[in-house]
């Protein structure tokens, strides 16, 4: 979804709940909609595809009680109990106008939409085309709508709607050791026991954080001369990677061994541009895409800064830091400073060489996402789901790296040599 978009729901009941702690910003409107008529709604901060589960056993189940057992008798479909079965469908929109007592539009902007509860949207969708809305009974389904978060905060809450099957997974891969060369090669550094490698875990770093980030370096999965396929879920769809670890453990750990330069390189990536950024002129500090500790989400200021930022691999202290949504299609772009071999992932130059060249291109990767981040509304959400900025970034940092090649060649070719 490009553009704001507007969608009737038509309910069977309704009542509206305020924020306890903040009345007048945040509203929740609970619904009860009838399974037969619910209508389409944008899916922008859901961060799994709709499409990507229906074929399980639970998707099926669902389709099953949705249609009161009629698809397998077998299995246990008392009518009417749908809306008691399904956890419902949870939505942020930017605004809920009630028409009367029976109907509701809903206001979305960009980034906004079904956060959970996709998958069991798509299959009613489905099921009033075939069978079709007369052969289908009558039952309903919750459905939540939250207004007044701030686009900031979007991912962090759909994220947290989305990751009961992830975690699961998460702990069956511990189990089995399918971190242990992660661990490896953290060992001895202050980001080693900040890990949550499985669920119950107390470190301040997710594991899909972590997976996220080395996503964006699998030149071998995504070949930096195809534009058609870059490592967009990394922020997109992150709670799927663990299932893309999970398919892929051996490329995973063949890029384990240099998970601390990546680290590392990330951190350096967040805290550098402050330095040249405002040495050409700029403010680092006012971009839109940049955490402060100064002012709140929405660029206010804070009556009391926040304390420091700490980054989780360097430990180094900050006042600004990039916001991921700016930082993870930069992370991409630079898989192109690195290649697997037989045994393994090497940089193609030696590491210093590779932050050196986010020294020379950084101040025009800022420019870049500044105008990305207008274009996307101001709403970081949207920003780090652009692909139009994914591959802009990607080929300002092409361009720089040939630029140099070229410069080399030149210089080789002094007119002692070409006589």
């Amino acid at each position: 979804m490009t553009e704001p978009t507007s969608v009737v729901l038509p309910f069977l009941t309704a009542r509206k709940l305020q924020d306890p702690f903040n009345p007048k910003s945040i509203l929740t409107y609970e619904f009860r909609v009838d399974t037969r008529y619910i209508p389409d709604l944008p899916t922008d901060a859901n961060a799994r595809p709709s499409d990507a589960a229906k074929k399980r056993r639970v998707y099926k189940s669902v389709r099953n009680a949705a249609l009161d057992g009629a698809l397998d008798p077998d299995e246990d479909a008392t009518p009417g109990l749908f809306g008691y079965k399904h956890l419902g469908i949870n939505v942020i929109a930017e605004s809920v106008e009630e028409l009367d007592n029976k109907t509701a539009v809903l206001h979305f902007k960009p980034g906004q939409g079904v956060m959970n509860g996709g998958h069991g949207l798509a299959i009613l969708r489905e099921l009033q085309q075939s069978p079709g809305i007369d052969q289908m009974p009558p039952n309903f389904i919750k459905v939540s709508v939250v207004v007044g978060l701030d686009s900031n905060v979007i991912p962090e809450v759909a994220g947290a709607n989305n990751t009961s099957v992830q975690v699961k997974a998460q702990s069956l891969l511990e189990l089995k050791g399918a971190f242990e060369p992660l661990k490896a090669s953290l060992k001895g550094t202050r980001i080693e026991k900040s890990i949550q490698w499985r669920e119950g875990d107390e470190g301040s770093v997710k594991i899909e954080d972590i997976v996220a980030t080395m996503t964006c370096f699998r030149s071998d999965v995504y070949p930096i001369g195809d534009h058609r396929r870059t490592p967009h879920n990394a922020y997109a769809y992150k709670t799927g990677l663990i299932d893309d670890f999970r398919k892929d453990i051996a490329g995973y750990h063949a890029l384990a061994p240099k998970l601390k330069e990546i680290l590392e390189l990330q951190d350096y990536i967040r805290t550098q541009p402050k330095r040249v950024y405002n040495e050409t002129g700029g403010r680092f500090g006012a971009l839109k895409f940049v955490d402060s500790i100064h002012t709140d989400s929405k660029g206010e200021k804070r009556k009391t800064p926040l304390p420091p930022f700490v980054m989780p691999f360097t430990g180094e202290k900050v006042e600004h830091r990039l916001n991921m949504a700016a930082v993870y299609p930069i992370l991409a772009a630079f898989r192109q400073m690195i290649r697997r071999t037989e045994t393994g992932f090497e940089w193609v130059t030696d590491f210093k060489n590779v932050k050196l060249l986010w020294d020379a291109i950084a101040v025009e990767v800022m420019d870049t996402t500044k105008d990305a981040c207008a274009q996307a509304g101001y709403v970081l959400n949207a920003l780090g789901k652009s692909r139009p900025h994914w591959d802009n970034v990607q080929r300002l940092i092409e361009n720089k790296v040939m630029r140099d090649q070229l410069e080399a060649m030149k210089a080789a070719v002094s007119p002692n040599k070409a006589s």
